[in-house]
């Protein structure tokens, strides 16, 4: 009787032991998975701040770009749109290389590009200022002659006219941009619930 008491003891303690470190394993398994959470958390907050600003600064860069593209007319061009032309694209090259994309390993944004034709937006945009620079060369290469300044008329009207169209064209580099934007800041609103 004896005995089977001291078996019995021994083995509730036993059971008690395997109980408890299995107990200790899940609620350390827990905890580094919270913990995992937390750092993928505040990594994501990190890097989702330092997007939502280069998206804002983008978005800024293409509406002063468009204003100034639609600034030009047939008749004029203004230097003050040409000023904001060339500082737009400016900003945007330094925002290109400023921001490495690392909010891509964790979001997929391709909906939302596929959505506004992004790939294809982006391609036409990059078509376009190159025809506005080979317009660009051709104004510059024109010799003096009796036709001369009809040919300057013509091309500088061709190049108001793709002004206009990468006005245009910028549209849906803007609306992928805001959506993104709206899609953080409400994944956020949820995590903050």
């Amino acid at each position: 009787m004896e005995s089977s008491l001291i078996t019995a003891g021994l083995i509730g303690s036993i059971i008690t032991i395997i109980i408890q470190t299995l107990l200790n394993n899940w609620f350390e398994e827990v905890k580094n998975r919270r913990e995992i959470r937390k750092l993928v958390f505040q990594r994501k907050t990190e890097i989702v701040e330092k997007a939502m600003l280069c998206y804002q600064n983008a978005i800024d860069a293409y509406l002063t770009l468009q204003t100034g593209l639609k600034g030009s007319n047939k008749d004029f061009v203004n230097p003050i749109a040409v000023g904001n032309i060339q500082a737009a694209i400016d900003r945007l090259n330094k925002l290109s290389y400023d921001n490495e994309n690392r909010i891509y390993l964790y979001y997929d944004f391709s909906d939302i590009v596929n959505k506004y034709h992004g790939k294809e937006s982006m391609d036409i945009i990059n078509k376009l200022f190159l025809l506005v620079g080979e317009i660009n060369q051709k104004i510059a290469a024109i010799e003096p002659s009796e036709f001369s300044k009809q040919l300057y008329e013509a091309l500088h009207e061709r190049k108001i006219e793709t002004f206009h169209i990468l006005a245009e064209a910028i549209n849906n580099q803007i609306c992928i941009l805001t959506e993104i934007e709206a899609r953080l800041r409400n994944e956020y609103k949820e995590y903050l619930k």
